[in-house]
């Protein structure tokens, strides 16, 4: 197990609901109360360990509408859900929380009780420290069909690097459900013969009629996408936004030597499988991120080129060949 399923993380939620309540003193009710604030910010609203450490969680959180403002270089609200604000509202009404200093905590002593309550259920600590479950929760909106983009906003993403820790969590985990998301938007794909990439947005010119999307995938591979301004308004692009692509394979052009020509894409690559009949030619190109580029090409076209697999290509295709995958 890479990361805790929604089954997992259930348990563990009513795991520490009931961990708070077996406490036997007023001083042990206390400190387990300030804990499970700090676990159930981390769980349901995404939060960083230092986003909730020394908190003021009364005047943070609106009790009615369950509204939460995260202050910060990464200030922004969340929406906590109701079976969360349940406990929230009963936390904050214990006259301890009218202190400012309610989630002051020693940053280690708060690291071993979330590895402490997640023991008694048997789940390893990798699985149960702040960040797992921060990013856990964002895999858990993305599962319920929340957009990338208000994803990266609840958990506070504004720079490349944290989208790309995200993206690589539990294995790659959100990068496969995006492309399985993708695949739904796009029923005509099918299996791994898609030539569907995920990337960041790292570059934007927008001309009268058109838009010019550079997108950097993340094995570095670079490809420019044009789309109409419509289609740039509804995805609401701006850089370091994370978006899939899809690269048409009948728009594919190969050669054998690099050339200059028109056409706003060109990739290197090795044929990796070869498959014709009389008209059609189809050529699998295995790209360096070990991805494959799919590519049906005219047979009679192709047999001046003299492919066999290993040979070294270059796939070439307009800008207008890259799609952008409509959220």
């Amino acid at each position: 197990m890479s990361c805790l399923s929604r089954e997992m993380l259930e348990a563990l939620s009513l795991r520490w609901e009931a961990w708070e309540g077996e406490a036997t003193t007023p001083g042990r009710r206390v400190t387990r109360a300030r804990l499970h604030l700090a676990f159930l910010l981390v769980r349901y609203g995404g939060l960083r360990l230092g986003e909730v450490l020394g908190l003021d969680a009364r005047r943070a959180v609106d009790t009615v509408t369950g509204m939460l403002h995260v202050p910060g270089p990464n200030a922004r609200d969340v929406l906590l859900p109701m079976s969360c604000m349940r406990h929230v509202r009963r936390l904050l009404s214990l006259p301890e929380a009218a202190q400012p200093d309610f989630l002051v905590m020693d940053e280690g002593f708060l690291r071993k009780k979330f590895y402490a309550v997640a023991a008694s259920l048997g789940i390893a600590p990798a699985l149960a420290g702040p960040r797992a479950l921060r990013h856990a929760r964002g895999l858990e909106l993305l599962s319920l069909h929340v957009p990338l983009g208000l994803v990266q906003k609840f958990l506070g993403q504004q720079k490349p690097s944290q989208v790309v820790a995200f993206l690589d969590f539990a294995d790659g985990a959100a990068r496969r459900m995006l492309r399985e998301q993708a695949r739904r938007r796009l029923p005509h794909l099918s299996g791994e013969e898609d030539n569907l990439f995920v990337g960041m947005v790292t570059g934007l010119a927008v001309g009268m009629r058109v838009a010019e999307v550079e997108v950097t995938t993340f094995a570095d591979m670079r490809l420019v996408a044009r789309c109409d301004l419509a289609l740039l308004q509804r995805l609401e692009l701006h850089e370091n936004q994370v978006i899939s692509v899809h690269v048409a394979s009948e728009e594919i052009v190969l050669t054998t030597e690099p050339v200059s020509t028109s056409l706003g894409n060109m990739v290197r690559g090795t044929v990796s499988s070869l498959h014709a009949d009389r008209v059609e030619c189809f050529v699998g190109v295995d790209l360096p991120d070990g991805t494959v580029l799919r590519a049906t090409l005219e047979s009679a076209a192709v047999e001046g080129l003299h492919l066999y697999e290993g040979r070294r290509v270059y796939a070439l295709f307009s800008s207008r060949a890259v799609r952008l995958c409509d959220e």
